[in-house]
C-alpha cells in the first residue's frame, strides 16, 4: 500500500453495525461499510451514518480495491493504490470510476473510457471562475480556452450514482442526477467537470494501458473463468457467456436477439429481436494479424446512412467489425463504399477550424468530406458500448489528401467520439484473417455482376450515339433546337444518382 508521512490511516466502528470502517487516505471523506453497506461520512474523529448504499453490480473488471500500481507523473514513477470504486450511469451508458490513493496523499481516478482506461488527477483550470452548471454556457462542440490549452466540449451528461464501495473523496446522492461535462483536445487530454457537489470538481486525465501501470493484486483470471460470467437470454433463456468486463451489449448465440447490458448483469436486461440474420464476410471469432498485433473479431455491426441537407436522398450501408487485443484493447475494420479501412477510437478531440471545414490531428489537416445520419440495422457479438437496433447518431467524415487516412466524428446522446482510420486493401485484410476473398465495394462498377457481355455493352454504346441527339431534343425547350441554336440548353436531374448508385462521401 502506498504510504506517506503526510497521511494517516484512521479506523472507527461503523455507526450502522459496529464493524470497523477504515480510512487509509486523509482526503477521503466518505466510506462504504463492507458489512452492512452503510454510507458513512467522517467528521473529525467521528463517523456519521448518512444512508445505505446499493450493492455494486459485478462488472468483472480486472481491477479491485486494494490493487496497486505505478503511474508516471512529471516523468517520474509514483505508486498508487485503489481504495474505492463508484459506478455511474447516464444516457450514454454505465461505467466504473476507481479512486486511487497516491503516495503523497492525493487522490486520483482510474476510469473506463471508450474501451480503454483513463488516469486522471485533480486539476484547477487557471483563470476559470466556474461555480455552477449554466446550460447557456455549455454546448456540444464549444471550444474553451484553458490557460495555454484549448479544449472542445465532447460530452454533457445527466449522470447518476448507482453504487459505490470503499473510500471516496465526494459522494453524489444515490440515484440523483447531476451534470457531468467532458472536454478533450488534440493532445489526447481529457478534462472532466463534476457538478455533483457544492462546487464543481475538475480533473485532467489521459488514456493509459493497464500493462503500463505495472499493476499488482488484480483480480485473478483463474477465478474469473471459474466463476463463468454468464446469464440467461431474456428472450429464449439460453445461456449467454460474456467475455469482456467492459461489455455493454451483445447478441444471444442461440436466438440472435440483441441484448442491452448497459445496466450491468444485475440490472434489467432488455432485448430486441433480429429476425434477418446477416452473415459477416469475416466470421466472428476469427483471429488475424494487423500492424504487428494479433486481433480477434468479437463484434459485427451493419449500419445505414442518409445524407443531410442537399444530400438527404443519398443512402448507403457499411459494415463494422470490432476487434480485440488483450494489450491494445479494441479497434475496427470498416467495409464501406469507399473500400476497406482500419480505425481506432482516439481519446482526444482534433482541433476544428471555425465552421468545421477542417480538422487538425497529430499536426495533419483533414478536409470535411461528408455529413450524414446513421442507424444500426443489425449487430452480433460483444460490444463495449450500448448497441441496439435502431440506435441513431449524426456523423461527419474528414479526409486528408488522397483519402489514405480519415477522421470520423460521431455524436449520440450528447456525447461525441472521434476515430482515426487508415485505408487498407481487401486483399491485405483477407490474407490477415484467412478469408478466401473479400468483396471491395469501392471497385464495383455499375455493370459488375450484371451479366452483360462485351458484345452487349458495345451494342448499347453504338445505339447511344444515335439515341443521344434525340434525347437532347426531347429535353430541350419547345421553342429552340439545340442542333442549330447555340443558346438552347437542356436539363437533367441534379441528384447525382445513376442506376441506383449513390455518390456518397467517405462513409465509415
Amino acid at each position: 500500500m502506498a504510504s506517506s508521512s503526510s497521511q494517516r490511516g484512521y479506523s472507527a466502528p461503523c455507526p450502522g453495525c459496529g464493524a470497523p470502517v477504515h480510512f487509509s487516505n486523509a482526503q477521503a471523506s466518505f466510506a462504504i461499510c463492507e458489512f452492512c453497506r452503510s454510507t458513512v461520512v467522517r467528521d473529525g474523529e467521528v463517523l456519521k451514518r448518512i444512508g445505505s448504499m446499493a450493492e455494486v453490480f459485478e462488472d468483472y473488471s480486472p481491477l479491485k480495491v486494494g490493487a496497486s500500481g505505478m503511474i508516471k507523473r512529471s516523468g517520474k514513477p509514483e505508486p498508487f493504490t485503489l481504495v474505492g470504486r463508484a459506478q455511474y450511469k447516464s444516457g450514454a451508458g454505465s461505467w466504473s470510476e476507481w479512486v486511487a490513493s497516491l503516495s503523497n496523499g492525493d487522490l486520483a481516478w482510474l476510469s473506463e473510457d471508450n474501451g480503454s482506461f483513463v488516469f486522471a488527477v485533480p486539476w484547477q483550470p487557471p483563470g476559470w471562475s466556474v461555480t455552477a452548471f449554466e446550460a447557456r454556457e455549455w454546448r456540444m462542440g464549444r471550444e474553451v480556452r484553458v490557460g495555454e490549452e484549448s479544449f472542445t466540449v465532447t460530452s454533457i451528461q445527466d449522470a447518476q450514482l448507482m453504487a459505490a464501495q470503499g473510500e471516496l473523496a465526494q459522494l453524489p446522492e444515490l440515484g440523483k442526477s447531476f451534470k457531468l461535462v467532458e472536454l478533450r483536445n488534440e493532445k489526447d487530454q481529457i478534462l472532466s467537470i463534476d457538478f455533483s457537489g457544492k462546487a464543481p470538481a475538475f480533473s485532467l486525465g489521459a488514456a493509459v494501458a493497464l500493462d503500463s501501470l505495472q499493476m499488482q493484486g488484480l483480480r485473478s483470471t483463474i477465478n474469473k473463468k471459474e466463476e463463468g460470467r454468464h446469464f440467461n437470454c431474456p428472450k429464449c433463456a439460453a445461456v449467454v457467456p460474456v467475455r469482456f468486463e467492459t461489455t455493454k451489449a451483445m447478441s444471444c448465440p442461440s436466438c440472435g436477439s440483441l441484448i442491452d447490458m448497459s445496466q450491468g448483469m444485475g440490472g434489467e436486461l432488455n432485448f430486441a429481436e433480429q429476425r434477418k440474420k446477416i452473415r459477416p464476410q469475416i466470421p466472428l471469432g476469427r483471429e488475424g494479424a494487423l500492424d504487428g498485433l494479433k486481433w480477434q473479431v468479437v463484434g459485427f455491426q451493419r449500419r445505414s446512412g442518409r445524407g443531410m441537407g442537399e444530400d438527404e436522398d443519398d443512402s448507403f450501408i457499411w459494415d463494422e467489425y470490432l476487434l480485440y487485443n488483450q494489450k491494445a484493447g479494441f479497434s475496427f475494420i470498416v467495409d464501406s463504399e469507399d473500400g476497406w479501412s482500419t480505425a481506432r477510437v482516439i481519446n482526444g478531440a482534433p482541433k476544428l477550424s471555425k465552421g468545421g471545414a477542417t480538422a487538425t490531428y497529430l499536426q495533419r489537416k483533414y478536409q470535411r468530406d461528408y455529413a450524414y445520419l446513421s442507424e444500426t440495422e443489425y449487430a452480433e457479438g460483444e460490444f463495449y458500448w450500448p448497441v441496439f437496433k435502431g440506435a441513431k447518431s449524426s456523423n461527419v467524415d474528414y479526409v486528408n489528401a488522397g483519402k489514405k487516412s480519415s477522421l470520423a466524428l460521431e455524436t449520440a446522446n450528447q456525447e461525441t467520439t472521434w476515430s482515426h482510420g487508415q485505408s487498407a486493401s481487401a486483399a491485405t485484410i483477407a490474407l490477415a484473417f484467412g478469408v478466401d476473398k473479400l468483396k471491395d465495394r469501392s471497385q464495383v462498377s455499375p455493370l459488375s455482376g450484371s451479366g452483360f457481355s462485351w458484345g452487349t455493352i458495345l451494342f448499347w454504346l453504338f445505339a447511344l450515339l444515335f439515341i443521344l441527339p434525340f434525347l437532347r431534343a426531347c429535353m430541350s425547350s419547345n421553342n429552340c433546337d439545340p442542333r442549330t441554336d447555340p443558346n438552347c440548353t437542356y436539363s437533367r436531374s441534379s441528384s447525382g444518382s445513376y442506376g441506383g448508385y449513390t455518390s456518397g462521401g467517405s462513409h465509415k
